[in-house]
């Protein structure tokens, strides 16, 4: 092997480490923030008009409408936002829900002339923007996310009317730009033209504490820069041969 090709080799390496550098670091003052974030805890309660179709027996597609949103509680966290979100004017404003656009799974065995079948919800985001709102003094975006989840939907062979039922489906809250929980809803909608009514739990997101992951910062820093001085010693002891 030549001189030339092991210098560059070296170099090579002391470029790697070097730029491996700022990207350490970078996570040192970053994280911080997202620990600060991560306090969301409590629930939300939601209700208002939907529309279900009378679309048949098990439909290969169908869909649930929130048409608006005529209350609000809140409990924990969610009573600290500024504007409050349990306003007392109706429809609440500043408050949308996305329409859920459902994919047939599978049917389930018909109970009498009840009919029912699974539907995927698929990845919906936001599910709910809960509009420009204020909390510890951060302003920004408060949404929630839906993750894929399957959904039970039941018709009343008698009144072509169909019940859906939401239960266990999770996501995610999003605010200033970062998960702060993760949420698990319920819900009951019933008829073609309905009451619905949706309850969020939120439970924190884990993060390290600050000082920890500063210490893992440092701790990657020290490694990088101890294997850039390491790199350059080779060099020169190649250079001078």
């Amino acid at each position: 092997m030549t001189m030339f090709a092991i210098k560059s080799r070296v170099i090579t390496a002391t470029l790697a480490v070097t730029a491996a550098i700022p990207i350490v670091t970078a996570g040192v003052f970053t994280s911080t923030g997202s620990a600060q974030a991560a306090i969301l805890k409590g629930s939300i309660g939601i209700n208002g008009t939907s529309i279900v179709p009378s679309d048949g027996i098990n439909p290969g597609s169908t869909s649930i409408t929130f048409v608006d949103v005529d209350g609000v509680d809140t409990e924990g966290d969610f009573a600290d936002f500024s504007p409050n979100l349990d306003s007392v004017t109706t429809p609440i404003k500043g408050i949308t829900i996305n329409t859920l656009n459902l994919s047939k799974l599978k049917n389930l065995p018909p109970i009498g002339t009840t009919t029912r079948a699974t539907y995927s919800t698929g990845d919906v985001v936001p599910f709910i923007n809960f509009g420009k709102r204020t909390l510890n003094s951060i302003t920004s975006v408060l949404t929630f996310d839906l993750d894929n989840s399957v959904i039970t939907r039941t018709r009343i062979s008698s009144t072509n009317i169909s019940d859906v039922t939401l239960d266990g489906i999770t996501g995610k809250f999003n605010f200033d730009g970062q998960t702060v929980a993760t949420g698990f809803v319920t819900a009951s909608i019933s008829g073609t033209r309905s009451t619905y009514q949706l309850t969020l739990n939120a439970e924190p997101v884990s993060v390290p504490e600050p000082s920890t992951i500063l210490g893992l910062g440092l701790f990657g820093t020290f490694i990088a820069a101890s294997r850039l001085r390491k790199a350059q010693a080779i060099s020169g002891d190649f250079s001078t041969r």
